[in-house]
């Protein structure tokens, strides 16, 4: 058997599969990976302009201003946010009205905020103090310069990257296409209507939900979902089926133990699929598959058992998915141990654990009660995977451990 890092090596090595670069607009980039760096192809501010509604001075006509020795200016005009026509010159001894955003008329150099000022009648602004160069102003490039490189290719675009990329006019970005994958869950006590009651000796069709949900937080493409007994001739039409349409994955769970029910790997074998690993020093998770198709598709056999099912997802999948995605390998975050937990020498485990932060920065992880790889009732409490290496037996209180992150949370472009 391999141990888990050889394994995920060997399905890193396995995604060589160049996914093509495709356009898409804004508002449905958030999730997607850049396919290319992104640069500013303009500046902003585009121009100098006013950051407070007032009035555009040279700042050295008040320099003497004070309550008891005020400045009065004339103002000759107003300046509106959105004004296109070409401003002439501010005249030294003079003032223009200015709103927020509006461009700064050549030559002013402060914008001063009207409530800083008197305005009379006959149009003479007055002002009672000083004001500072620049003051109030916002310059042309301050925000970005042009030919700033914004977003780097391999970034993961998130929410909070459509604000800079709408003020610089990026309507369409070119992005790495989704992988597009095929689930297939097996066996015929599944029930996968879940409005439905559940009938004698049936349980929910579960697994088919969660790799569903955790795949689309991926960014991958569902594009095919199927259902199947136990049974080799289905399995084997269903798989010619699908080495038939354009399809990067497959990912299916049950029937990759040792029973007499578990068809995957022989199925595999007759359509011709190289087999890279079955099997690996994990828990949960050892009846682990993973293959090639004879076209070129790569095959995850996760185990039935829901937990199992998760943890592959999690470790073997999404990695894989990252390669394939380009975006860099996941790096984990660092949580010390509130309790003790023993475990079985020479397997890597994947637990169930429920991460907090503290006030000086710290992460604390509780390993949850409830690691069976039947039971899904933690799911509920836990944010967070607990990484432990085989060679470890016993998780001390205070010890420190890798911890990853839920799959939303990673995909969003957190460590």
């Amino acid at each position: 058997m391999l141990t888990y890092q050889q394994a995920l090596a060997t399905c890193l090595a396995a995604a060589d599969r160049v996914l093509e670069t495709e356009s898409v607009a804004l508002l449905d980039a958030p999730g997607r990976v850049l396919a290319d760096d992104i640069v500013a192809a303009l500046a902003i501010q585009p121009f100098d302009n006013a950051a407070m509604d007032g009035y555009a001075v040279y700042c050295e006509d008040l320099a003497t201003a004070t309550s008891a020795t005020a400045v009065q200016l004339p103002c000759h005009r107003v300046i509106a946010a959105g004004d296109r026509d070409a401003l002439p010159a501010l005249q030294r001894g003079s003032c223009a009205r200015i709103m927020t955003g509006a461009p700064m008329p050549p030559g002013a150099n402060a914008v001063v905020q009207i409530e800083r000022t008197a305005t009379a009648a006959d149009k003479m602004v007055t002002f009672t103090a000083p004001c500072a160069l620049h003051e109030n102003v916002r310059h042309a490039g301050e925000d970005f310069k042009l030919g700033d490189r914004v977003l780097e290719r391999g970034r993961i675009i998130a929410t909070h990257h459509i604000m800079p990329l709408a003020t610089l006019g990026l309507g369409k970005l070119p992005v790495i296409r989704k992988p597009r994958a095929a689930v297939i869950t097996t066996g015929k006590e599944l029930a996968s209507s879940l409005d439905q009651p559940l009938p004698q000796g049936m349980i929910y069709n579960s697994n088919h939900f969660y790799i569903c949900g955790a795949l689309t937080a991926m960014g991958v493409e569902i594009a095919a979902t199927h259902t199947v007994a136990d049974d080799p001739a289905s399995l084997r039409r269903l798989l010619l089926q699908v080495m038939q349409q354009n399809f990067d994955l497959v990912i299916s769970s049950g029937a990759v133990s040792a029973g007499d029910f578990d068809i995957v790997r022989p199925v595999l074998e007759e359509l011709g699929a190289t087999i890279l690993f079955h099997k690996i020093k994990v828990k949960p998770g050892k009846p682990n598959l993973f293959a090639k198709l004879p076209n070129g598709c790569l095959y995850f056999g996760l185990p039935g058992n829901p937990v199992a099912t998760a943890a592959g997802l999690r470790f073997l999948v999404q990695q894989t998915v990252r390669k394939m995605r380009g975006v860099d390998a996941e790096k984990p975050l660092y949580a010390r141990a509130m309790n003790r937990f023993v475990k079985p020498a020479g397997l890597h485990m994947f637990l169930k654990g429920s991460v907090e932060g503290w006030e000086d920065g710290s992460l604390t992880v509780d390993i949850l009660d409830g690691q069976a790889s039947f039971m899904v009732s933690p799911f509920l409490q836990m944010n967070a995977w607990v990484s432990v290496a085989e060679d470890v037996q016993e998780i001390k209180a205070g010890q420190v451990l890798p911890v990853f992150l839920m799959t939303e949370c990673a995909t969003a472009g957190l460590p």
